[in-house]
C-alpha cells in the first residue's frame, strides 16, 4: 500500500456563498442535552477535498469523543482557537450512514453539551426551533493521508487524527439544514420510559399479574406478553374504547410493538456473525435512527459487514469499535510524532532527548528486542502511539516532513528559478503545446477619409513537452534499527531532498549546457538564431553578447526587442574572472561593462571551464518553461508495504519511494546567448 502525503483538513468555505458538499450541519436539538448533528458528507467539498465513503466509514471512530469548539472562521482555517472556555461539548455515537449513491454517505453523531444554559447552546436551540439552521455549521479540523487527483483535488485516503469538530459561521461543506431529524433519546432513557409505561398499563388493566412480584425482576418479554393478554381482554369488553383515562388502546399497542420490535432487532443482530464491537455499533445506529424494522436491521448488519471485511482481510485489524476515552492534553500519538520530529531535526528543542532511533522504535512499538515481529509488540501501546497506522507510516510521515522542510531551504540548486521564472501546473501526462505568437509591424498612417488597410497577422512558434516521473527508493532495515544507526537514518530526509533539488536543477540548466534542438528544428544556440558566439569571457565579448541580445528581432514584426541580459552563467572555474570584469579600477571611473553588473551565477556541475552564457529576465521574455503535475513542485514520499502482511516489516525492511513529476522545454531562444569557446 502506498503511503501518501499528510495534509490538514480544515473545512471552511473559501468565500461566503460558495457551494459546499461535504461538511457538517446541525440537525435537531435534544432538549436539555444537546443536538443530533451531521459532521460531514462524502464527496467533493468546497475546498476541493474529496472524501470517499470508505474513508468516512473507516474514520468514524476517530471522531468519537472529539471536542466541539466554537471558533471564528479565521481561527478555524488556521487550526487555532483551542481556548478551554470555547469548548461546548463533544460528539458521541458517531456512525456512518450510507447515501443513495457512491460517495454520498454522511457521518452523524450526538452533540453532548457541557452546559445547556451556555448562551451559545441557548442560541443554537433557538436557531433549530425556528428553522434557521443555515446560520451555523460544523466543520472538521483533522489530519489525513491524501493523493492528488486531476485538477488539483486532494482525495482523502485515510483520516489519521481528528483535532476537533468546530462550530463556525461558514462551513466548508454542507453547512445547511437539509432536513429535521427526530431526536432519538438514549437507549437507557427510551427503555426506562417504555418499561414505566408497560408497568403503568398493567397496573390499570391486569393488576393481578403484578401481585407479589418484584417489578424490577420482571423481564420486558414477560411484561409484553401480559400486556398483550390484557389488550385482548380489553378488545372483547369494549372494542375501540379507551382502556383508561389518558391512555388509548392505540398507545398501548404502539408501546408493545416498539418493545417487541426492539427485542426482535437485538435477536437478529445477536444471530449475525459480527464481532461484539460490530454488534454494538449496529445497535447504537438503530437506536439513533429509531427504526427497528427487519429491513433496517438487515441493511445495518450488511453495511457493518462491508466495513469490517476489507479490514479483516488486511490482517491488520486489532479491534474495532468506538473510542470511549476522552484524552486531555497531548495524546500518545502526538507525543510519538513529536519524538520522531525531534530525532530528525537537530534544531528541535528536544533533539538531545531523541537521538536514538532504537529507543524511539521501542517506545512506539513495545518491541523491546527489536525483532520486527508484530506478536512481540505491545498492541495497546501501538494503538495509542500509532493512531491506527503502522510504524512505517509514522516514520515515513516524519521523514516526509523533514524532507520537505529541507527542500524549502534555499541552496545552490535553486538557481534554475533565475532562468525559468514561475512554473506552470500540468494536469496530465499528455504532450503540452506552447504556441508563442509574434508581433505586428508598425501601424501605417491613415489619410483623411482614407481606408484602413489590413495588418499582417503574426505567425506562431510551437514548442512541446510532457511531464515525466523521477524518483527512487530508500530503505530502513531491521539491522539499522537494531544497531541504532542514527547517522544513516537521520541523513535520509536531507539526502532525498537534495537529490530531488539537484535533479530538477540539472534538468533545467542542461538546456544551456547541452544545446538541444528546439521547436524550429535548429539547436537552441545557433548562428541563424543570432545567439551563438565563440569568444572567451572578457569585457569585449560580454559587450558583444549583450548587443546581440538587444538586436534580437520579434517574431512576425522583425522589430528589435531591445531586451538585454540580467544573468551571467559561468562554470565555477570562471566565477572569479567574471566577478573581476565588473570590479571598478582604482582611481578610474567605471567602464561601460563595469556598470552593467549582471547577476553572476556559477553552475556547480558544468565541466567546460571556458563556455559562458547570458540570459534575460524571464519576466521580460520567457525562454524556458517548466511544468509540474497538478502544480505540485515538491517531491512526494510513499511507503511500500504489503497490506496483507502479518509482519511490520517486508523482508525486514521498510521501503519508501520518492517521486517528483515535472517536464519542460525551450519556448523562445531570443532571451539567451551563449559563447562556446573552442579547445
Amino acid at each position: 500500500m502506498e503511503r501518501l502525503q499528510i495534509h490538514s483538513f480544515i473545512e471552511s468555505a473559501p468565500e461566503a456563498g460558495d457551494s459546499d458538499v461535504a461538511g457538517g450541519v446541525l440537525l435537531e436539538a435534544q432538549e436539555g442535552k444537546g443536538f443530533r448533528v451531521r459532521i460531514m458528507r462524502a464527496g467533493l467539498s468546497g475546498n476541493r477535498n474529496y472524501y470517499p465513503d470508505a474513508a468516512l466509514r473507516e474514520g468514524a471512530s476517530l471522531f468519537e469523543g472529539a471536542r466541539v469548539i466554537v471558533k471564528a472562521d479565521g481561527e478555524h482555517l488556521a487550526s487555532r482557537g483551542k481556548d478551554p472556555r470555547a469548548v461546548l461539548g463533544r460528539v458521541t455515537g458517531v456512525t456512518f450512514v450510507a447515501g443513495g449513491a457512491p460517495d454520498s454517505g454522511v457521518l452523524e453523531a450526538n452533540f453532548e453539551v457541557i452546559d445547556p444554559a451556555d448562551p451559545m447552546i441557548v442560541r443554537l436551540r433557538e436557531v433549530v426551533a425556528r428553522g434557521m439552521g443555515n446560520l451555523f455549521g460544523l466543520s472538521i479540523d483533522a489530519r489525513g493521508s491524501t493523493r492528488t487527483m486531476k485538477g488539483g483535488v486532494r482525495r482523502l485516503e485515510k483520516f489519521q487524527r481528528v483535532n476537533s469538530v468546530d462550530l463556525i459561521v461558514e462551513p466548508g461543506a454542507d453547512g445547511r439544514v437539509l432536513d429535521m431529524l427526530e431526536a432519538a433519546p438514549s437507549q437507557s432513557q427510551d427503555e426506562t420510559m417504555l418499561r414505566s409505561l408497560l408497568l403503568q398499563l398493567l397496573r390499570q388493566h391486569r393488576p393481578s399479574f403484578l401481585e407479589g412480584k418484584d417489578e424490577a425482576a420482571i423481564s420486558d418479554a414477560d411484561l409484553s406478553t401480559a400486556l398483550q393478554e390484557a389488550l385482548s381482554e380489553t378488545a372483547v369488553r369494549a372494542p375501540g374504547a379507551e382502556a383508561a383515562p389518558g391512555v388509548s388502546r392505540e398507545e398501548m399497542v404502539a408501546a408493545v410493538q416498539l418493545v417487541e420490535a426492539r427485542q426482535s432487532a437485538r435477536d437478529q443482530v445477536g444471530r449475525s456473525t459480527l464481532p461484539e464491537t460490530g454488534r454494538t455499533r449496529v445497535l447504537d445506529l438503530l437506536e439513533a435512527r429509531g427504526d427497528f424494522s427487519s429491513a433496517a436491521v438487515t441493511a445495518a448488519i450488511s453495511a457493518e459487514q462491508d466495513y469490517i471485511a476489507p479490514l479483516m482481510a488486511s490482517g491488520r485489524v486489532q479491534g474495532l469499535g468506538a473510542v470511549s476515552r476522552i484524552e486531555t492534553g497531548e495524546t500518545r500519538a502526538e507525543k510519538t510524532q513529536a519524538m520522531l520530529e525531534a530525532f530528525f531535526d537537530p534544531a528541535h528543542k528536544d533533539h538531545r532527548q531523541a537521538r536514538s532511533i532504537k529507543e524511539c522504535y521501542v517506545a512506539i512499538t513495545g518491541d523491546t528486542r527489536v525483532t520486527g515481529r508484530l506478536r512481540d509488540c505491545d498492541q495497546s501501546l501501538m494503538r495509542e502511539a500509532l493512531d491506527s497506522t503502522s510504524f512505517g507510516d509514522v516514520l515515513g510521515d516524519s521523514i516526509t516532513r523533514r524532507m520537505l522542510a529541507d527542500y524549502r531551504v534555499g541552496t545552490v540548486y535553486d538557481v534554475w528559478r533565475q532562468l525559468v521564472g514561475t512554473p506552470v501546473p500540468i494536469n496530465d501526462f499528455r504532450i503540452q503545446e506552447r504556441t508563442r505568437f509574434g508581433g505586428y509591424g508598425d501601424l501605417p498612417v491613415v489619410a483623411e477619409k482614407g481606408d484602413y488597410t489590413a495588418v499582417t497577422s503574426p505567425g506562431g512558434e510551437k514548442a512541446t513537452y510532457s511531464v515525466a516521473k523521477r524518483g527512487g527508493i530508500e530503505s530502513v532495515t531491521l539491522e539499522m534499527i537494531k544497531n541504532d544507526d542514527v547517522g544513516a537514518i537521520q541523513r535520509i530526509p536531507q539526502r532525498l531532498s537534495r537529490a530531488a533539488k539537484r535533479t530538477l536543477a540539472k534538468f533545467v540548466l542542461d538546456f544551456i549546457r547541452t544545446n538541444p534542438v528546439i521547436y524550429d528544428t535548429k539547436a537552441l544556440f545557433h548562428i541563424d538564431h543570432g545567439n551563438l558566439g565563440t569568444a572567451a569571457l572578457s569585457a569585449a565579448s560580454l559587450a558583444a553578447g549583450r548587443l546581440a541580445m538587444l538586436k534580437q528581432a520579434e517574431a512576425g514584426s522583425n522589430d528589435r526587442l531591445g531586451i538585454g541580459p540580467r544573468n551571467l552563467w559561468v562554470p565555477a572555474d570562471l566565477e572569479e574572472k567574471a566577478s573581476d570584469l565588473f570590479r571598478r579600477n582604482t582611481n578610474n571611473d567605471e567602464t561601460f561593462v563595469q556598470s552593467l553588473k549582471p547577476n553572476i551565477i556559477p553552475v556547480w556541475y558544468w565541466l567546460d571551464a571556458d563556455d559562458w552564457c547570458l540570459s534575460a529576465d524571464p519576466a521580460d521574455i520567457p525562454t524556458i518553461e517548466i511544468g509540474f503535475l497538478d502544480g505540485n513542485e515538491e517531491p512526494e514520499l510513499f511507503i511500500q508495504d504489503s497490506p496483507t502482511s502479518g509482519s511490520m516489516w517486508t523482508n525486514d525492511t521498510l521501503t519508501w519511494k520518492i517521486r517528483h513529476i515535472y517536464g519542460g522545454n525551450v519556448v523562445d531562444y531570443r532571451g539567451l546567448y551563449k559563447s562556446v569557446v573552442a579547445g
